[in-house]
C-alpha cells in the first residue's frame, strides 16, 4: 500500500534574486512531484521574481509580507507560519537562513502536532547582527536537524553555537550542468560594446559588504595601473551598496570599464559573455556563483574564506587569494588576464569537478533521503530520493 505524499513547507526570508533563493528554486523544482513529495513555499517577505517563477510552474507560494527589524520579521513570520501549520497540512518544514529558521522554530511552540523541522545554515554567520545571532543560538535546539551547506559552516556552528555534531548534516550545493550557449554571450558583448579582444571579468552576487564588491573595485583600480590588456568588469546583482560603489568606481577612474548591470532574471548569458568569474567575498558558506561559472567552463578567482576552498581548488579549478587584500586580488586577476591557456585549463577542470561533486542530482537525492529518514519512511519499493535523482537527471 502506497504511503501518502510528503508535504513540505519551505520557508525563506524572501524570493528575490540571490544565491539561497536560486538554490531553493532548484531544489523545489527538482523534488516537487504531486502525490509523492509536494512543496508549498513561504516567503517572510514578498513573492519576488523567484516566487513568480515557482507559481508559473504550479508551486504554491505564500508571501507573508513582513518588513522591519529582526524581531518584527521573526515575530510576524512565526505568526504567519503558525496559521499555516494549524491546518495540519505539512509533515515537514525546511527553513533557510537565520530569520526564517527562528520564525519556523517559534511557530511550533505549544502546538500539539508538530512538523519535523529542518533548518539550513548557509553561511558562517560571522557578520550577522548580534540580535539575529543570539536568537538563532537560543532556538536551534527546536530543530530536528540542521543542514550545513559546507564542512566549514558545520565546524563553525558546532563550535560557536554548540550544536551537537550528530545533529548536523552537510549537504553541498548542487546545480545542473548548463548546455554551452556561446552565441548568447557574443550577442550580449556586442550589445554592451565590448570588443572581442577584451577580457570580461564577471562578479555575480548581491552588492553587499559581505560580498566584497568594494574590494573588487579597488583591485580593478590597482589593475588599471598595470601593463595588462584591455578588460571590462560586469557586476551583476543589486543591493544597498550600489550607489557608493558607483562613486568609488568614479573616484578610482574606472567607471568607463565597469558595468553595473543590476539584478538579472537570467544570469546564463552574462556568464557566457565572461572570460572569468571573481568572488571577492569577506564571508561565504558555500558560494553558488562559482558553481554557475564552473558549469559553463569558466575559471574562478575567489577569496579564501568559509566554504569557498571546498569549491575552488587553488591551481586546479581556479585561484584563491587572501581576503581583504585588493592587491593580492589584482595580482591574481592579472595572472588570469595574461594567460588565456591557464583560463582554459582551469575552466575544463572546474567543469569536471562540478560533475563529480556538485551535481543537482546529488544534492536533491541527499535532501530527499534526509526527509525520509526524519519522517521514518522506509518504502519497500522506489524511494522519494531515488525518484528525485531520476527526475533531476532527466531520466
Amino acid at each position: 500500500m502506497n504511503e501518502k505524499a510528503i508535504r513540505v513547507l519551505a520557508v525563506v526570508n524572501s524570493l528575490d534574486y540571490g544565491g539561497t533563493e536560486r538554490m531553493l528554486e532548484r531544489m523545489v523544482l527538482a523534488l516537487h512531484e504531486p502525490g509523492r513529495l509536494e512543496f508549498t513555499v513561504c516567503s517572510l517577505g514578498g513573492v519576488g521574481p523567484i516566487g513568480q517563477r515557482l507559481r508559473a510552474r504550479g508551486i504554491e507560494v505564500i508571501a507573508l509580507g513582513t518588513r522591519g527589524g529582526v524581531i518584527r520579521v521573526v515575530g510576524h513570520g512565526a505568526i504567519g507560519i503558525r496559521r499555516l501549520l494549524r491546518r495540519g497540512r505539512f509533515d515537514l518544514i525546511h527553513s533557510f537562513l537565520p530569520r526564517s529558521n527562528c520564525a519556523a522554530r517559534l511557530a511550533q511552540l505549544g502546538l500539539k502536532r508538530r512538523a519535523v523541522l529542518i533548518s539550513s545554515e548557509r553561511s558562517l554567520g560571522d557578520t550577522r547582527a548580534p540580535g539575529t545571532s543570539m536568537m538563532n543560538r537560543l532556538t536551534h535546539r527546536m530543530s530536528n536537524r540542521v543542514v550545513a551547506v559546507s564542512a566549514a559552516v558545520r565546524d563553525r556552528i558546532v563550535e560557536r553555537d554548540r550544536i551537537p555534531p550528530g545533529k548536523v548534516t552537510v549537504i553541498l550545493n548542487g546545480i545542473e550542468i548548463a548546455a554551452p550557449r556561446p552565441a548568447t554571450g557574443t550577442r550580449l558583448r556586442k550589445r554592451l560594446g565590448i570588443a572581442p579582444s577584451e577580457v570580461v571579468i564577471l562578479a555575480l552576487g548581491r552588492l553587499h559588504r559581505e560580498k566584497g564588491p568594494d574590494l573588487l573595485l579597488r583591485a580593478l583600480g590597482a589593475l588599471s595601473d598595470r601593463p595588462v590588456g584591455r578588460w571590462r568588469a560586469l557586476l551583476v546583482g543589486d543591493g544597498p551598496e550600489r550607489e557608493p560603489l558607483r562613486r568609488l568606481a568614479a573616484a578610482l577612474g574606472i567607471q568607463d570599464r565597469v558595468v553595473f548591470a543590476g539584478a538579472r532574471r537570467r544570469v546564463g548569458p552574462w556568464i557566457e559573455a565572461a572570460d572569468l568569474l571573481v568572488l571577492p567575498s569577506r564571508e561565504e558558506g558555500l558560494p553558488v556563483a562559482p558553481l554557475e561559472a564552473m558549469a559553463r567552463g569558466k575559471p574562478v578567482i575567489a577569496t579564501d574564506v568559509g566554504g569557498t576552498p571546498e569549491v575552488v581548488q587553488h591551481g586546479e579549478t581556479g585561484l584563491l587569494v587572501p581576503a581583504e587584500d585588493p592587491r593580492a586580488l589584482a595580482a591574481g586577476l592579472q595572472r588570469l588576464l595574461e594567460d588565456p591557456a591557464l583560463r582554459v585549463r582551469l575552466g575544463v577542470r572546474g567543469l569536471a569537478v562540478l560533475r563529480a561533486e556538485f551535481s543537482i542530482e546529488r544534492m536533491v537525492g541527499q535532501i530527499a533521503a534526509l526527509y525520509e529518514e526524519l519522517l521514518g519512511r522506509r518504502p519497500a519499493q522506489e524511494t522519494v530520493g531515488q525518484a528525485a535523482l531520476l527526475r533531476a537527471s532527466g531520466e
